[in-house]
C-alpha cells in the first residue's frame, strides 16, 4: 500500500463523493477488507433514501480473493428476506471498485449498548427480545435453499455483538455475511483456517474444523450468556487465552454471578455453550423457542416497544 493510498484508507472517501446512483455522506466504519458509509441514493422526481453503502478497500480492489469474498457477502445477504436481517438493495462497480446498498439502521449496535450499559445486565425482557431476533435471523439464513432447491449449509461465522443493529425504534438486524460459507460455495476457506472474534466463536471454529449451524448457535448462546449477566463469557487476557477458554467450554455459570439467575434461562445457555456441537440446541430455532418459554414464564413480552424505550433513553 503506498503512502497516499494509506491516507485514503485512514481518511476515508471524502462526503460527497459519487457512487453509482449514491452519494457518500460519512463514513460509519472501516474494518480490514471494506468500509462502511452512510450514502443517499438519487432518484427521478427528487427521489431519496438513505442507505448503509459497504465497499471494497481501495488497496484490496485488484485481490480476486478479497473481490469474491465481498460479492459472496452481497449476495448471501440479498438472497435473504427475513425482519430481522439488514436488506442488501444493489450491487455495483465504480472505476473498478465494487459496492453494494444494504438497509440502513438508524440506532446503534449491540457492542456500543453493551458498553454504555457498563457490565450490567440489560433488562431481561430487552436481552431476551435482542437474543430472539438474532435466533430468528439465523434459523432463517440456515434455512436457506440454493437455486436448486437444496440446503446452502449457510453459517454466519461471525455472530458477535458489533455486527447486531437495534434500531431506535427497537428492531433487531443481524448484519455482516462478510465471513459467512455455504457448504457448496466455491470461495470456502481452507479447513484448519479460522476467522472470526476470537470471543465469540465456537470450540470447532476454534480448531478450524468444518462448521455446521451449531457453531452459529454457541455463538449465540455467548450473546445471551453476555447481555443476561453483563459479563464476557469467556474473557481473558490476550486472544490466545480467550481460545483455550473457548476450546474446553471454560466460562462461570451465570447463577455465580448472579444467585437470583432464572434457573430455565441458565439451563439454556448451558445447553448452547456445550462443548460438543451434539449436545447443543440442533438449531437457533430450538433456542428460540426456549427463550420465549422463558419470557412467557416470567410474564415478560418481547415487543418492540420496550427496547425501542431502552435505545432512545442512551441513544436518542
Amino acid at each position: 500500500m503506498d503512502a497516499q493510498t494509506s491516507g485514503r484508507h485512514a481518511r476515508g472517501l471524502p462526503p460527497g463523493t459519487r457512487m453509482g446512483r449514491y452519494t457518500l455522506l460519512h463514513r460509519l466504519a472501516v474494518g480490514g477488507m471494506a468500509e462502511l458509509y452512510v450514502a443517499r441514493q438519487g432518484g427521478i422526481e427528487g427521489f431519496e433514501k438513505i442507505v448503509a453503502l459497504k465497499r471494497v478497500l481501495t488497496h484490496l480492489a485488484g485481490d480476486p480473493q478479497f473481490v469474491e469474498m465481498f460479492l459472496d457477502e452481497a449476495r448471501f445477504a440479498a438472497s435473504l428476506d427475513h425482519p430481522n436481517i439488514a436488506h442488501v438493495t444493489d450491487i455495483g462497480e465504480e472505476d473498478g471498485e465494487y459496492f453494494f446498498a444494504m438497509e440502513y439502521v438508524h440506532g446503534a449496535n449491540l457492542l456500543e449498548v453493551l458498553r454504555r450499559s457498563d457490565h450490567v445486565p440489560l433488562p431481561l425482557d430487552c436481552a431476551l427480545a435482542i437474543v430472539v431476533g438474532v435466533a430468528a435471523a439465523l434459523h432463517h439464513a440456515h434455512e436457506q435453499l440454493g437455486p436448486d432447491g437444496r440446503p446452502l449449509g449457510l453459517v454466519h461465522r461471525d455472530v458477535s455483538p458489533s455486527n447486531v443493529m437495534i434500531s431506535h425504534n427497537g428492531a433487531v438486524k443481524l448484519t455482516d455475511f462478510g465471513i459467512a460459507r455455504a457448504a457448496a460455495r466455491t470461495s470456502v476457506t481452507a479447513q484448519g483456517q479460522t476467522k472470526g472474534k476470537a470471543g465469540y466463536m465456537s470450540p470447532e471454529q476454534c480448531r478450524g474444523d468444518r462448521l455446521d449451524r451449531r457453531s452459529d448457535v454457541f455463538a449465540l448462546g455467548i450473546l445471551l450468556y453476555e447481555v443476561t449477566t453483563g459479563v464476557r463469557a469467556f474473557y481473558a487476557p490476550n486472544d490466545f487465552a480467550i481460545l483455550g477458554r473457548i476450546a474446553r467450554a471454560d466460562y462461570i455459570p451465570p447463577q455465580e454471578i448472579d444467585e437470583h439467575f432464572p434457573e430455565a434461562l441458565a439451563r439454556i445457555i448451558a445447553r448452547a455453550l456445550a462443548k460438543e456441537p451434539e449436545d447443543r440446541h440442533p438449531t437457533a430455532e430450538a433456542v428460540q423457542i426456549e427463550l420465549e418459554e422463558v419470557a412467557r414464564e416470567q410474564g415478560l413480552r418481547l415487543s418492540t416497544v420496550e427496547l425501542s424505550r431502552h435505545m432512545k433513553a442512551p441513544f436518542g
